[in-house]
């Protein structure tokens, strides 16, 4: 057996990378303290692949940036040797994130004019496709359906959709969808409605569990069947983890199980990691999948990059551990600013511009997401693990060559020695103060 340590530490706002074999000996049976087990045979859900969010604001900041700047940029993201990404996320409609609200069609009837997107983010999935290694698939969600489908009249402050509208509505998402895939883009994935339990002050709309389900059954799903995009993958919630359980409870049931790929959720309330569990335990066909998370600029502090990244890890691991299928975070690149968003809802991203200077950050965060997405492969199983300490988080996985991934947080500011124990081996892990560490092994 042979391992190599692939390293990111953090000390005084300097990031420093570096890797290193590591040593390998038999296991005794008499290591007891900082062992983390790792149980090749133990193996779980597949993991789908790693990706990202273009909205508006992406696609305009990155319009910004030179053209050789913009490229750079997509390869840390979609390229070999960087995050190696193969989703991309996107909103039917304006997000908050956006220059400003938009809608491609303001009354019935009439046809989608999808100029924002043609402006903004179609150019911009086609240029990060251009660079990647592999074909990116595309998930669509809906903020809000058009103003005048709604009953408050507006994008913003929650609202419903009209019952009267909803075959209009599932028409509307067909055509979008129609619409990118006219551009060459492979749409595969499609929510139901971002965060349908939140009334926001951008763009939003409130689904009960009843209304999605009905809208899901007796509308979208018969839409998209005649517009012959039935193999388009639908996830329900896509919201925060903590009603996780409850939504697909209450969604799922004979009439829609068959209708239902996964579950999407969000990080924004809290770890709730037994969420997953109980989906996993209960619903083992459904795909659980990561849709958003971002650090907020009015939550936490935007200086305080450790933070932020053991946040991304802490998260990544608890879901993997959990039975996540995907990730998917949130902007993938912003202004320095945190922006722009039309409702100043200013969140960080792991890559930030200063479109004045003409340069860009790779944030701490973009290092953390790298230790999982460059190594682990799209097809590869997560496989079970025990860890010793809150202080060190682990997670494993085996790719589909058979080579053994373990990632490792150290969420302390002291070094800690650490000991891999499987099949008969031990591997050491200095592990630096304040670092993340991915661990091939063959």
């Amino acid at each position: 057996m042979q391992a190599k340590a692939y390293f990111t530490t953090y000390f005084n706002g300097k990031i420093t990378h570096s890797s290193a074999d590591c040593t390998v000996t038999p296991d005794i049976g008499t290591q007891e303290r900082d062992v983390v087990n790792i149980y090749p045979k133990a193996i779980n859900q597949q993991i789908d692949g790693f990706g990202g969010a273009i909205t508006e604001s992406v696609g305009y900041t990155l319009s910004q940036m030179s053209s050789p700047l913009q490229k750079e940029m997509l390869e840390a993201v979609f390229g070999a040797d960087g995050l190696r990404y193969t989703l991309v996320r996107t909103s039917i409609d304006s997000c908050d994130f956006a220059l400003t609200q938009y809608e491609a069609s303001s009354c019935y009837g009439a046809p989608l004019n999808l100029w924002h997107d043609e402006m903004y983010v179609i150019p911009f999935i086609q240029a990060a496709q251009q660079v990647s290694c592999s074909s990116i698939g595309i998930m669509l969600t809906p903020w809000s359906p058009p103003a005048y489908m709604k009953t408050n009249g507006q994008r913003s402050h929650g609202g419903k959709l009209k019952p009267e509208y909803y075959a209009a509505w599932a028409t509307y998402i067909c055509q979008y969808i129609q619409s990118y895939q006219s551009h060459g883009l492979n749409v595969i994935k499609l929510s139901i409605q971002n965060e349908p339990n939140a009334n926001q002050l951008w763009d939003s709309c409130l689904f009960s569990s009843e209304e999605e389900k009905k809208f899901l059954r007796d509308h979208l799903c018969p839409a998209l069947k005649n517009a012959g995009l039935s193999e388009i993958a639908i996830y329900v919630w896509d919201h925060n983890k903590e009603r996780l359980f409850d939504r697909v409870c209450d969604v799922v049931d004979e009439s829609t199980e068959q209708l239902i790929r996964g579950a999407a959720f969000h990080w924004y309330s809290g770890d709730h990691f037994d969420s997953l569990r109980l989906v996993r335990a209960h619903y083992p066909a459904l795909e659980l999948l990561f849709s958003e998370g971002c650090i907020e600029y009015d939550r936490f502090d935007r200086e305080d990059q450790l933070q932020s990244a053991r946040m991304y890890a802490h998260d990544m691991i608890g879901n993997f551990n959990a039975g996540m299928n995907t990730f998917l975070d949130w902007n993938i690149v912003l202004g320095s600013g945190g922006g722009p968003n039309h409702a100043q809802n200013f969140c960080d991203a792991p890559i930030l511009c200063n479109t004045k200077t003409g340069s860009f950050e790779k944030r701490l965060s973009y290092h953390y997401i790298w230790h999982f997405s460059h190594f682990v492969d799209s097809g590869a199983r997560q496989i079970s693990t025990t860890t010793f300490s809150t202080e060190v988080d682990a997670a494993a996985f085996r790719n589909p060559d058979g080579k053994i991934i373990a990632v490792l947080s150290n969420n302390c500011s002291t070094v800690r020695q650490v000991f891999l124990r499987l099949e008969g081996n031990l591997i050491e892990i200095h592990l630096e103060a304040d670092s993340i560490v991915s661990v091939e092994i063959v």
